[in-house]
């Protein structure tokens, strides 16, 4: 799999964190898309359906590590890598 085609979805609230991560993947062929919060992000990922997740820990609404844990609890999600 090429990197253009690989989807990486970014879980992060920060504004300047989002878009310096952001460029730097896009730069390399990434394609990028972003969420800002922890309470749907389950749902958000489930919709996307991306290759990787980066996953910020402290976000409002629900903890990463929370939604990590929601995750692996999912069968369809448990080998995402995040």
């Amino acid at each position: 799999m090429i990197a253009a085609q690989i989807r990486i979805l970014l879980i992060e609230d920060e504004p300047n964190i989002i878009e310096a991560i952001r460029f730097l993947l896009t730069r390399d062929g990434w394609q990028v898309e972003t969420h800002s919060d922890g309470a749907d992000a389950v749902e958000v990922i489930r919709t996307a359906a991306p290759d990787l997740v980066i996953l910020d820990v402290m976000l409002p609404g629900k903890s990463g590590m929370d939604i990590l844990r929601d995750l692996r609890d999912i069968p369809a999600l448990v080998k995402l890598p995040v």
